[in-house]
């Protein structure tokens, strides 16, 4: 994948972004609470090609941040929270464990997580 195409991507699933897309893998998980796999696959590929070309581009980096927050902070949070009726209809405990997992790991190498970086 191109740094351009990948850049694409996380636009098309950057919640507040003009070019943010319904059919994207944060646009179905928000209106169709599906979690897709085949989008997850293309958006972790997409934030590790701009990880690989040390994309510094101010927008991509926020659109990036945001669509983090949004999983971490919305959509997995609210998932396990009983009190709350948004669930992800095929995501179950172990999938749930290991995609936190995966998130938290792409998300972390792209944006600079303190856990990364060279000492």
């Amino acid at each position: 994948m191109d740094q351009t195409r990948a850049e694409e991507i996380v636009a098309h699933n950057a919640p507040f972004s003009s070019h943010f897309r319904d059919d994207s893998f944060l646009g179905r998980l928000h209106e169709e609470w599906v979690w897709d796999e085949g989008e997850f696959t293309r958006l972790k590929q997409a934030i590790t090609c701009l990880t690989h070309h040390k994309c510094q581009d101010a927008t991509i980096r926020a659109q990036a941040f945001d669509i983090f927050s949004y999983l971490m902070s919305v959509a997995l949070l609210s998932h396990c929270n009983p009190d709350d009726l948004y669930r992800i209809a095929n995501m179950d405990i172990d999938l749930f464990v290991a995609r936190r997992e995966e998130v938290q790991m792409v998300f972390d190498h792209f944006l600079g997580s303190w856990q990364f970086r060279q000492a």
